[in-house]
């Protein structure tokens, strides 16, 4: 293990963590500028699809990491795909109320 290691790997995990962060706390900020009313059951609806999400990304990355590309892009390929349509889906769950008013 090289001593830029030990700093770089520490800190790409400390950026990560506050990015996500911010993108947790701007979630509540874009809800609320779209007037769209979250209560507990969306915002866990909207947490699992994120996770899922990042599930997706880290997962393809890490067999492209491993030297396993082809499986590594088809995973990656699938899943966003897959995410996509729950992310949609999960759009219009989350603006069913605003289009009714």
């Amino acid at each position: 293990m090289e001593i830029i290691e030990i700093f770089l790997e520490p800190l790409f995990w400390v950026i990560m963590g506050g990015l996500y962060v911010f993108t947790f706390y701007s979630a509540t900020l874009w809800a609320q500028d779209l007037g769209i009313k979250m209560n507990w059951w969306k915002w866990t609806l909207t947490a699992l699809w994120f996770l899922f999400l990042t599930l997706s990304i880290a997962g393809g990355f890490t067999l492209i990491g491993e030297n396993e590309a082809r499986p590594g892009l088809y995973f990656l390929g699938f899943s966003l795909i897959i995410t996509f349509i729950l992310g949609v889906i999960l759009w219009r769950i989350l603006t069913f109320n605003k289009e009714k008013e």
